[in-house]
This record gives C-alpha cells, structure tokens and sequence, in this order.
C-alpha cells in the first residue's frame, strides 16, 4: 500500500500546471517529496509552505488547500546535492540540456542522476556553447539517442522542438501566457525574435489577434508554421510566419503594430530603432534585456527611445523574467507608447 502524507498544496487549472511547478522550483516552494495529482480539469501540487505566493498568484491566479499525496519512490535530489558544481537542468519533451562545461565523465555522472530522478528521459545533452547569430546551441550527447527532435507541451499547446538547430527556453512558458493575457482581440502584434512560435501561438490561443511571427533561422520558421498548423483547431487567432532579419523589417513591411516583442535579451537594443519604427501611437513595446539585479540601469534604453521613438512613451513597468548569471537576470521592459 503506498503511503500518503498531508500537505499544504496549490490548486490551478491543470494547463498551468508545468509552468507553476517550474516557477516553484525556482523559489524553492515546491514539496519534491511528494507527487501533485489530478483532480478534474485542476492540479493540485505540494508545497513547503506559502511563504512569497503572492507572486505566483500575481501570474496565474490559485486557492491553497491541504490535501494527501503519494510520496515518489525515490526522493529527487537535487543534482548539486550529487554532483559538485551542477545545479540545474532543462527539460524540452523527452531531451535534457545541462548548461556546463566541465568535465565529461561528471557530465556522464550527471546524466544518469537526472535520468533517474525523471524516467521519461531518453537523451541527456551537455549545452557547451551557443554558436553564430542564430543562437544555435552547440550539443554533446552525453546519454541514450543521438536525436535532437522532440515534442514539447506548453500551456496546452504543442511544440516541435529541434535543439540543435534552434534556440529554446522551457522556462519561458509563463511568460509566453502572461504577455498573451494582455493582448486584446483585433490587436495587430509583431513577435520579432518568434523561434518555434511560443509567443505567437500562446497568443493566438487567447484572443482573437493577428499576430506575425519573424526568425532568421529557417529551421525555426519551418518548426513554428508545422506547430501553428498542429495547434490550429486550439487558436483563435490568425498567424502568419516570415523568414527576415528583423533589423531591416521596417523595410519590408510598412504595417503599424499594436504590440511588439522583442525577446533576443543579449541583442534586443540593436533592434529598437525598428521597433519603434512600427509601432502605432498608442501601441506597447516588450523588450527583454539583461540588466544587473542590483541595479536596473535603464539609461541605455531610455536614450534609444528618446532618439529614435516618434511618439511620447513611458515605462509601464519593468520585471525580472529569469536568471542569467550571478549578476545579472532578463527583464521584460514595457515601453507604453
């Protein structure tokens, strides 16, 4: 008989499930212990305690209850707790990426820890480099198939994936959901930086929008029109997908937006002059950046804006997304036009 144990516990609408659990993890929230389980169209997931759930509830909105749930039969440790110097890990579908560039027999080691805490793995990669302008990673196989295709699930929609041939964040799955609750229906929104289509489609999934997705990266375009065509009876919204460098696509296209993304965060300042160039008067700009964590310096932005944007504009509001780096995380600037 497996034993069951009582916790505090969140329930949410079980598509937002794997993004809570992320986000938990993250803020060091969730019970690893103990499994989350389904009940109806909800998820309910363990929790240590509620302390700093406000912000989760900011994002997605949930009830705390107590509940029982199953322990897991192995308790998942995390992979610093095992091997020295590696903390963390993404998963896409079946894939494992560990962002190091150690040793390889730690790397081995630490591919069969993760394989054990999460069965549904079949291959382990090591992310050594991200190579030329399209962000590409560059990969060593380190466990199971040499395949780098996989399908991954988000916010109830479908991805095709290809790692080693675009560029792809797990973490961004809330994300993509709340910029998508902003957008109104009739809204015009330019994705510049679209990869697979995780804004795009999130969007297109809430509201009734027209929204174009641009990539350099030809294999991105292709995996982002099979995903928007695999997705199509879900969205609401109109998608279109194009093959440019955004730099020039005020060149191409003479259309006016009413809300631009700009998520290229080591590069996104580049492409403000074109940005700006497209947005309508009364139109929202969100651009990620790196900034420092102890002090937003927004002076370069702000002195961009003021050169190149024609319309008066203000910063609505300014967050931290993700961490980069122990200086520095990704912010989403909201530039209010």
């Amino acid at each position: 008989m497996t034993s069951k144990v009582s916790s505090k516990c969140i329930k949410i609408n079980k598509e937002l499930g794997n993004n809570v659990i992320d986000m938990l993890k993250q803020m060091n929230l969730l019970n690893q212990d103990l499994k989350p389980r389904k009940e109806g169209n909800y998820l309910l997931i363990p929790i240590i305690n509620e302390k700093s759930l406000d912000i989760v509830e900011k994002k997605f909105g949930f009830e705390i209850c107590d509940d029982f749930f199953e322990e897991y039969k192995f308790k998942s440790r995390k992979l610093n707790a095992v091997i020295e110097g590696i903390s963390s890990y993404l998963v896409i579908g079946n894939i494992a990426i560990i962002n190091y560039k150690g040793d390889l027999d730690i790397l081995k080691k630490a591919a069969s820890e993760i394989v054990r805490i999460n069965p549904k793995i079949e291959s382990v990669y090591a992310k050594i480099d991200t190579e030329g302008e399209l962000r590409v990673p560059k990969l060593i196989l380190l466990y199971g198939k040499d395949n780098t295709l996989t399908i991954h699930k988000e916010n109830g929609l479908v991805f095709n994936v290809d790692i080693g041939k675009v560029y792809f964040n797990p973490r961004l799955g809330g994300e993509h959901n709340r910029i998508a609750n902003m957008v109104k229906d009739g809204e015009f929104v330019l994705d510049m930086f679209t990869g697979v289509g995780g804004f795009t489609l999130n969007i297109a999934k809430k509201s009734r929008s027209r929204i174009l997705g641009v990539d350099l990266n030809p294999y991105a375009i292709s995996l982002a029109q099979m995903n928007a065509k695999i997705n199509k009876n879900i969205l609401k919204g109109d998608t279109f997908f194009i093959r440019s460098d955004s730099m020039k696509l005020d060149n191409i296209i003479k259309i006016k937006f009413d809300r631009i993304i700009m998520n290229h965060p080591t590069d996104s300042l580049s492409f403000l002059k074109t940005a700006c160039n497209l947005i309508n008067g009364k139109g929202n700009i969100h651009l990620y950046t790196l900034l420092d964590n102890r002090k937003q310096n927004l002076e370069k932005i702000l002195d961009k804006l003021k050169m190149y944007c024609k319309f008066n504009f203000e910063i609505y509001e300014l967050k931290r997304v993700l961490d980069y780096s122990p200086k520095q995380s990704i912010f989403e600037v909201n530039i209010k036009i």
